[in-house]
Parts: C-alpha cells; sequence; structure tokens
C-alpha cells in the first residue's frame, strides 16, 4: 500500500517527490491561514527539494499543539480546497466481502455500506462479513453484541479499527474484546480528521506502516509526544500538529517486507481525554 514516486522534472530542476510537493503546498496553504498570520510565526518559504533537507525544513516550522487547533479549527482551514473527496476503503487482505462502516466520508459499493448511527436491525439484516469504524464505536457495538442486544454471526472476514486524530489508540484490551465479540482478526488504520489513511497495520501486525506520501511522523524534541504533518488533508493545514500520543518510529524492514517507517507501540498521553468531536 506504500509507494514512493518522483514528480515530472520541472525546467531542469531535481524532481522532488510526491510528499515533498505535497510538504511545499501545506506549507503555502499554512502561510495564508489566520492561526499563522495573526501570530505572526514564520515558516519556511518552501519544502525542499531534496529529501535529505526534510530535518532541517521540519525544524524551522513551530509545533502546535492539538488543543490549539480544536479551539479554533477554522484559523487552520484552507478556504480555497476542492469538496472532500470520498476515500475507498483499504484493507492488506484485499477483499472484506460485505463490509459494514460505522463512519462517513467513505464511497459505497454493492458490498460496502456505511452505518453513520449503527442501528443495530439495519446491521443485523445486512448480515456483514467485515466491520470498519473508530474504535470507541467498535468496541461500544463489541460490548452489545457480547451482552446480547446485538445479533450476529461471527464475521468472516476482518475488522478494521479507526484511531488517529478523532479516535485515539487501540489498545490490547480493545483487540481482545473485538476478537470475543467477532472472532475476526483486527487491523488498525490511523486516520487524519478527514478520513485520510496516514498509517496502517499489515499481516504481521508488526506496528503501523507509515503512508508517507499523505504523512510525515516525529516525535518531538522536548518530551515524546508524536507529531504529525498531514500532506494529503484538503481542509485543514496541519503541520507538526501534537497528536497527544507517544510511541516510537521503526525504520527497520517488516516481516512483510515493506521497508516503509513504522509507528510502534502508540499510546495516549494522560492530557488526552477521549475521542475527538468536530463538526
Amino acid at each position: 500500500m506504500t509507494y514512493f514516486r518522483l514528480v515530472t522534472r520541472v525546467n531542469g530542476a531535481a524532481p522532488r517527490t510526491l510528499r515533498l510537493e505535497r510538504l511545499d503546498a501545506v506549507i503555502s496553504q499554512a502561510a495564508r491561514s489566520g492561526f499563522y498570520r495573526r501570530r505572526r510565526l514564520s515558516l519556511p518559504e518552501c519544502a525542499p527539494r531534496d529529501e535529505d533537507f526534510l530535518e532541517s525544513c521540519l525544524e524551522a516550522v513551530p509545533t502546535v499543539e492539538l488543543r490549539e487547533f480544536l479551539a479554533s479549527p477554522a484559523e487552520f482551514y484552507n478556504w480555497d480546497h476542492k469538496p472532500r473527496p470520498l476515500h475507498s476503503l483499504e484493507c492488506p487482505l484485499g477483499d472484506t466481502g460485505k463490509t459494514a462502516l460505522l463512519a462517513g466520508g467513505f464511497e459505497e459499493s454493492g458490498s460496502l455500506r456505511s452505518f453513520p448511527y449503527a442501528a443495530h436491525d439495519e446491521l443485523e439484516e445486512f448480515a456483514p462479513d467485515s466491520l470498519a469504524g473508530p474504535v470507541h464505536r467498535l468496541c461500544a457495538l463489541a460490548e452489545d453484541a457480547i451482552e446480547g442486544r446485538l445479533t450476529m454471526r461471527p464475521l468472516r472476514s476482518v475488522v478494521i479499527a479507526f484511531t488517529g486524530l478523532r479516535h485515539g489508540c487501540l489498545k490490547q484490551e480493545d483487540r481482545d474484546l473485538l476478537w470475543r465479540a467477532f472472532q475476526a482478526p483486527v487491523f488498525e488504520q490511523f486516520r487524519g480528521f478527514s478520513q485520510e489513511l496516514l498509517a496502517w497495520e499489515c499481516e504481521a501486525h508488526d506496528g503501523l506502516h507509515i503512508q508517507i506520501e499523505n504523512a510525515i511522523f516525529e516525535i518531538s524534541a522536548h518530551g515524546n509526544q508524536l507529531l504529525l504533518t498531514c500532506l494529503d488533508c484538503a481542509e485543514y493545514s496541519l503541520l507538526r500538529m501534537g497528536t497527544e500520543m507517544t510511541g516510537r518510529i521503526v525504520r527497520t524492514p517488516c516481516g512483510c517486507g515493506d521497508a516503509s517507517p513504522r509507528l510502534m507501540g502508540l499510546r495516549v498521553l494522560p492530557e488526552r481525554r477521549g475521542p475527538v468531536v468536530m463538526a
């Protein structure tokens, strides 16, 4: 699922990677946003043309706390963005069969249907092979199934749990609960505010592969907070935003053969109180 391509060479200049092109666009959007303008915060003029200079470029960008964003999302809003596209649902196993999706913002098909309000009678009638959605909603559904308030046959495929900026982390007890209720393997997907895929779990279940063209993750210099620069969010300019999570970034190859960096050991910091609610 991870790929790394070069964009077209322009006027003989060295080509940028797609993620550097996207970073350049995010920096430009941020410079026009209310948050940086009103506070007179300086930003680099543009993204570097070489990946070797990415770290020094990011160091010149001030960090932003999640609470600053949540206090005034409009200050980070990109008013010129195109309409939010519908996302496709990815899974490392490929076909997920009939899939019930407990979230909006995804493209539906004959086998994939959204249930944003998780009505039990509709889910029971649909009889899905797979479930996907925010981890807290999946866990609530699992508790209903275990306690008899929801009648569903065991899933035939997978459970895909969304975590990330909106939804927090997937704990081991969450995995155990989902397995007891649905008897299907659980795959975690770290998603952004607009449901963009930022990192994902493969069949090796050994961390989350960073979708390097969609996100840049760092560990803060002063502390252990995970910072996120989102490269694939058309609505908001998110540069080095604190996630109120901690963890490690591992750069050794995964057992699945994918060499992309991985997020490992993610957990929520004490100051994060629960899922983020946004319009």
